[in-house]
């Protein structure tokens, strides 16, 4: 929980109550089987602070490219984001093509996002 708190002390914004319940539960991984939302497949989602590609190095990576408040917490295949707006909960997928970002709605909040996985990537 400490970590989760120093995320947000980082980021000056308080995370989605149901997003910190998953990462305490799952620190990150991939998912197993419902891996896919709204046609997107999801590579892995990003673990808090020990691991690959972790929250702090997706802060500090990302920061000069994304809007302030988002956080990458997971990429797709192509390693391009998807972030929760940290200043209204929605979700975005943040794709990176040629170094110009415009996020692209995908959900209202986190729960809405991992309850729309689905095993079938077509859309």
């Amino acid at each position: 929980m400490q970590d989760l708190i120093s995320i947000e002390s980082t980021l000056g914004y308080n995370l989605p109550d149901s997003y910190k319940h998953h990462m305490l539960k799952f620190n990150g991984g991939s998912p197993e089987s419902k891996n896919c939302f709204k046609g997107m497949r999801i590579a892995h989602f990003n673990p808090i602070k020990y691991g690959n590609y972790t929250l702090e190095e997706n802060i500090e990576d990302f920061k000069e490219l994304l809007l302030e408040g988002f956080l990458p917490f997971i990429y797709d295949w192509g390693g391009n984001p998807v972030c929760i707006d940290l200043k209204n909960g929605k979700v975005y997928f943040c794709p990176m093509d040629m170094g110009d970002v415009k996020p692209e709605f995908l959900a209202n909040s986190f729960k809405e996002f991992m309850d729309g996985l689905t095993e079938d990537c077509d859309y």
